[in-house]
């Protein structure tokens, strides 16, 4: 994990992107697990605008938007961050980073990643740029464990490797996802436990999901 900060050093910044459709509550728990357990001030939510690889199958930004809102509306230290869903054309998370380190140059930016994304990474826009920018902690998802076999043969230097592997919160391997979420709606159930009772209720006021 990142080391404590310094009496002189400042509290960093963790970013959380995602589609975000719909924010559930593992999305809450992490959000909970960043602030308390890294060196940062905030946590940005980051609902994504164009997403290069799920262009198309998302619902609108407004709603997704309108939902991280709700679902982290009582968890201090967070902050939805729309700038992603106002950036014309795909969105790219190192254009994002890049962004948030010129706005506050003196902060260590801390990127969070789910485990099942991480031999992913070398396929990201400027890969390299973003492991320069920002800190990347990966949090453990079901089936895919945190080691060198999951980073193995990828375009990778071996010291950007290794800090991959050495940044991880110590949290339960989750499963929850929102592909899922979004087939059992659809399938009619609407008491769905991961998710917030407002955000359900958003959902069936906006039709969202609807066969």
């Amino acid at each position: 994990m990142p080391e404590p900060p310094t009496a002189t050093s400042p509290l960093g910044i963790a970013v959380l992107g995602g589609t975000f459709d719909p924010p559930h509550r593992s999305h809450l728990r992490l959000a909970q697990a960043a602030l308390a357990h890294l060196p940062v001030a905030e946590l940005r939510v980051l609902p994504a605008g164009d997403h290069p690889h799920k262009r198309h199958r998302t619902s609108a930004a407004k709603h997704r938007l309108a939902m991280c809102r709700i679902a982290f509306r009582d968890v201090p230290g967070v902050v939805v961050d729309d700038r992603e869903l106002h950036r014309p054309g795909p969105s790219f998370t190192v254009e994002t980073l890049a962004e948030l380190a010129a706005e506050v140059p003196d902060r260590p930016i801390y990127f969070l990643i789910g485990s099942d994304n991480l031999p992913l990474l070398p396929t990201w826009h400027d890969h390299h740029r973003l492991l320069q920018l920002a800190t990347v902690v990966t949090y453990p998802r079901a089936g895919f464990p945190i080691d060198a076999g999951l980073l193995a043969n990828l375009d990778l230097a071996p010291a950007e490797r290794h800090r991959l592997l050495a940044h991880a919160l110590d949290l339960p391997a989750d499963a929850t996802a929102a592909s899922d979420l979004r087939a059992r709606w659809q399938r009619g159930e609407r008491n769905l436990p991961e998710l917030d009772p407002a955000v359900a209720a958003y959902l069936t006021e906006h039709r969202l999901y609807a066969p």
